[in-house]
């Protein structure tokens, strides 16, 4: 399940767009129907949150403020900075407006400067894929209910070229646009929350921006996958990290040295990882006595709902969260951005592989110690 509802690519705007200091702007919004007597500003800085609010008035509210440069924001009904739905956008120097529905904040039509004219475009363009991509997945689910074996491997086929379509896209773009807010934000939640874009892909990406504009939030955020890939690299030692149990004791990744432990991401609330659950339990109990265990990290903020997943599924191995959900400190450590994921490292804390699902782990369990 991935955390990014925005999109994962974009289209087609022209120019470049230079990052600025202490720009000002102003937001500017009306609210038909509404139901509501504040609304809430919400950004991210230095890896901190920040909420302002307003009073609405006559279905009208503004927020002014001055960044260092173009930043993006999201807007809520809720003090809660992580309540949904929400509406993001990328205030430019100067006025964005806002118009929007009381009951469909998530909707909202966003008119401002440049970035966001990207932002906004990007955002039209992935719907277009997104339709195009569930369109090939209800194809394949009446292929494979019909036992159509050719029809399976057309849209196979087709998903592949959908994928390439989407990649080059996003490629010619960010290459026309290196100085963009968008494009070093694209490289970090998009390409980077996706495990299986090798690093090479993202050094590449990197590369297409200007060299001034890696000084500046969202450059520094693109290459930090990097950083974060480099320190998962498969042959790489893992990256020191500790956090509590349900019942308050810490876990260092430390105290498992000498035993192969599959660090596994995932949270009750997660239907895939759920789905998943099973296959860890089987790989575990045919390994646990050869040497082998696995350490649960739960992107979690509900302690309860955590611990009877745990027992629901049987999950009897080790166990951690901050319950701090998508901003668990060890996920973010490890540029973890969609669950379920996981990290296999041997006794000496050398990672051997990552994101081994369904019957590949218990294969590769089997590689290491004999069936």
């Amino acid at each position: 399940m991935n955390k990014n509802l925005l999109g994962v690519y974009l289209f087609l705007l022209i120019g470049t767009i230079v990052a600025q200091k202490q720009i000002s702007f102003v937001i500017t919004g009306s609210i038909k129907n509404n139901q509501h007597k504040i609304i809430y500003l919400h950004h991210k800085w230095d890896e901190k949150l920040y909420t302002d609010s307003t009073i609405i008035k006559n279905s009208q509210f503004a927020f002014k403020g001055q960044e260092q440069e173009v930043n993006m924001y999201w807007l809520t009904f809720d003090r809660n900075p992580l309540a949904q739905p929400n509406i993001t956008f990328f205030a430019d120097k100067g006025e964005t407006k806002i118009s929007m529905h009381s009951d469909s904040i998530a909707y909202a039509k966003v008119i401002g400067g440049v970035n966001q004219t990207y932002y906004a475009e990007y955002r039209s363009k992935m719907t277009d894929f997104v339709k195009d991509q569930q369109a090939l997945y209800q194809k394949y689910n009446q292929a494979m209910q019909a036992g159509d074996a050719n029809t399976i491997s057309q849209v196979q086929m087709q998903f592949s070229e959908l994928n390439q379509k989407v990649k080059s896209t996003l490629k010619d773009y960010i290459k026309k646009n290196p100085a963009s807010p968008v494009s070093g934000y694209i490289i970090y939640q998009d390409f980077g929350s996706n495990p299986n874009v090798p690093i090479e892909e993202l050094e590449e990406l990197v590369s297409y921006l200007d060299k001034d504009f890696l000084n500046t939030k969202f450059g520094k955020l693109a290459q930090q996958k990097i950083m974060q890939a480099n320190g998962n690299k498969i042959g790489k030692k893992i990256m020191e990290f500790a956090q509590n149990d349900a019942d308050g004791k810490s876990i260092n990744i430390n105290d498992f040295k000498g035993k192969y432990v599959l660090i596994d991401f995932w949270a009750s609330w997660c239907g895939p990882c759920r789905m998943e659950n099973p296959n860890v339990v089987a790989a575990y109990n045919k390994f646990k006595d050869k040497g082998f265990t696995v350490l649960g990290i739960s992107l979690d903020q509900n302690k309860m709902a955590w611990v009877k997943a745990v027992e629901k599924d049987g999950l009897t191995w080790t166990h951690v969260s901050d319950l701090k959900g998508w901003n668990n400190e060890v996920a973010q450590k490890f540029g973890i951005t969609s669950i379920p994921q996981n990290i296999l490292v041997d006794k000496d804390g050398v990672i051997l592989a990552k994101n081994l699902r369904g019957e590949a782990l218990e294969q590769k369990l089997a590689e290491i110690f004999g069936k």
